[in-house]
């Protein structure tokens, strides 16, 4: 059967500092957390036996699942992302080698390649999440509005331009 297409995004070269931030999260939400759902739960087959791909159809969806990480990788590999992030090259890298890995052992129908490929990516995602994620998300939060619930606060996202 085909491969299923991976889904193509323009380059990012473009954006201001904030653009990349806004990007990003939309980026890990629509390609980058499914595609890991599907190989990452393939590959905790040693934990969770019932989830290893059994069929010529799960183990294409593994495939496809890593060949869109691999694109995904590269784009975030784009230098521009990288400004100002000195260790974000070599995450980004990381998670390409992991993916690599990974279609590489669902062609193979190796459920402990899958397993050792599952591991580099998930720790690839951990690290790049630990130096990275919490510094993205401040410029989303900075623009959004408060809103007040007796007591507390919370933050929406904006739906318009930033507030000048």
């Amino acid at each position: 059967p085909p491969a299923t297409p991976v889904l193509p995004v323009a380059g990012v070269a473009a954006l201001p500092d904030d653009g990349l931030a806004l990007i990003l999260p939309e980026l890990m939400d629509l390609l980058v957390d499914p595609a890991a759902g599907v190989l990452l739960a393939a590959a905790a087959q040693p934990a969770h036996p019932e989830l290893e791909p059994r069929s010529a159809e799960a183990w294409q969806a593994v495939v496809d699942a890593a060949a869109q990480l691999t694109q995904t990788s590269s784009m975030l590999a784009d230098p521009a992302l990288a400004r100002g992030r000195p260790d974000w090259l070599p995450w980004a890298e990381a998670m390409r080698e992991g993916a690599a890995a990974g279609a590489a052992s669902a062609r193979r129908r190796d459920p402990r390649g899958l397993y050792a490929a599952g591991q580099q990516l998930k720790a690839s995602c951990q690290g790049c999440h630990a130096s990275h994620a919490a510094r993205l998300a401040e410029p989303l939060l900075s623009h959004a509005p408060r809103l007040a619930f007796g007591r507390r606060t919370a933050r929406t996202l904006p739906l318009g331009p930033p507030p000048q």
